[in-house]
């Protein structure tokens, strides 16, 4: 498909350009195209901001406007590369602090200990032990996968239950995506994550069925949809567990928030020592083992800024290119009434500094539609992007693009030295 489009654009970009010039008297073709004739424009008609402008500004400003294909093709080569640049760091903007909002700001627990067998009164005692004045405070929980069943769908989901509910928000904070507080579900409510509630199309006040592998249920109604990136949960009270299962409710883990000064590496070493102990998970260390693996995400943003700027060099430096050799008498003319280098290039290049500008700005409108379109096709059912734009992006991307064009116009200055004001202004036969 790929190969399709591009000998498409490519081929057909020539097909276009000859049709019209092998139409054309061959004695016609070999004499020089006659400039295009200059037009007023609009802004002529707003005295307030016309009389202000200085002679050369009036003239680039008419200059953009007396080749409208220029135009076209300028702001819409720059559009592509602003919209890459806003896409690439919008990327960055939804992917890069997901981690870091996961752990600190929806998991706020320290640690997580995994139990072989039910949390008993002589599990306690060793691990109460071992803690000792380490320990901040300990919730017993329940934790089991289950599969939940929407109105469009069912998918696997990790089903979890504090045992003392009116503490877990000191674990893990309850809020929407707008950040407003949910209060832990009550017996016979759930709490769920946003991303797996959206997938299944479920809604607070829908009444979901959970089933383990043994196909016993849970009937319980929607009382909150959380934020949540990383996997997907649904927080149940363990009176609603005891109930539909009609058994006691056994605690296979536990989630502990330690003091300050905590040696958490050596605690979960302690800890691992335990016969009954399992795992220990320390959060710190999951948010810093997923930040080095989103750290590559760094590449393919340079990656990408590298072909944006490789597309602004090429339609700026073709476009310019184009520019000066259809108006060499022009320039050749002006050299001759005495402008100098600078103002030679002013006269030139401002031109394309107003069109980048413009394209530019049109590049953050197909920018944010392009990492919409990006972000919608990377969705992963068990992580949940922050899908968002930070404001700095839109202008990196402006000045970006800006400084592609600068730099474009910097290499063709040489070009526009190498005029010569006496051959240029010689008449044609």
């Amino acid at each position: 498909l790929s190969l399709a489009v591009s000998l498409l654009c490519s081929v057909g970009t020539t097909w276009s350009s000859c049709r019209k010039e092998l139409n054309e008297v061959a004695a016609q073709l070999m004499r020089p195209k006659t400039p295009q004739a200059g037009k007023r424009i609009l802004m002529e008609k707003i005295p307030f901001i016309w009389n202000r402008l200085k002679f050369l500004q009036k003239v680039s400003i008419r200059n953009v406007f007396r080749y409208k294909k220029r135009i076209f093709m300028m702001v819409l080569g720059i559009s592509g590369c602003a919209a890459l640049v806003l896409a690439a760091f919008g990327i960055k903007d939804s992917i890069a602090d997901v981690m870091s909002m996961q752990y600190e700001e929806i998991q706020i627990y320290d640690m997580s200990i995994m139990l072989k067998d039910g949390y008993d009164e002589s599990q306690e005692r060793q691990i109460e032990s071992t803690l000792g004045a380490q320990k901040d405070v300990l919730l017993p929980i329940w934790q089991g996968s289950m599969d939940v069943t929407g109105p469009e769908e069912t998918k696997a989901i990790t089903v979890i239950s504090g045992k003392n509910m009116e503490q877990f928000n000191s674990f893990v904070d309850m809020h929407t995506v707008k950040g407003e507080q949910i209060t832990p579900p009550a017996s016979g409510e759930a709490v769920i994550s946003h991303k797996i509630a959206e997938n299944l199309g479920i809604q607070i006040g829908d009444v979901v069925e959970l089933q383990d592998e043994d196909f016993q249920t849970i009937k319980v109604k929607i009382s909150g949809i959380m934020q949540n990136f990383v996997f997907n949960y649904i927080y149940i009270h363990p009176d609603t567990y005891e109930q539909c299962m009609e058994k006691e409710i056994e605690y296979n883990n536990l989630y502990l928030n330690v003091t300050p000064e905590t040696d958490m590496h050596g605690l979960s070493a302690a800890l691992m020592k335990l016969d009954d102990v399992t795992s220990v998970t320390i959060n710190e260390v999951e948010r810093q083992r997923f930040e080095a693996m989103m750290s590559t995400l760094d590449y393919i943003i340079v990656l990408v800024l590298g072909c944006a700027a490789a597309l602004a060099f090429i339609v700026i430096y073709n476009l310019t290119n184009i520019n000066i050799t259809e108006r060499v008498r022009e320039i050749a003319t002006i050299k001759v009434l005495g402008f100098y280098k600078k103002e030679t290039a002013t006269y030139v290049f401002r031109e394309n500094i107003l069109l980048t500008f413009v394209g530019a700005l049109v590049g953050l409108a197909l920018g944010k539609v392009f990492h919409y379109f990006i972000m919608e096709c990377i969705q992963i059912d068990m992580i949940s992007f922050d899908v968002r734009i930070n404001a700095i992006s839109y202008l990196y991307s402006v000045l970006l693009t800006m400084v592609f064009a600068v730099c474009v116009n910097k290499m063709m200055e040489g070009k526009l030295e190498k005029i010569s004001m006496t051959e240029s202004l010689k008449s044609v036969d």
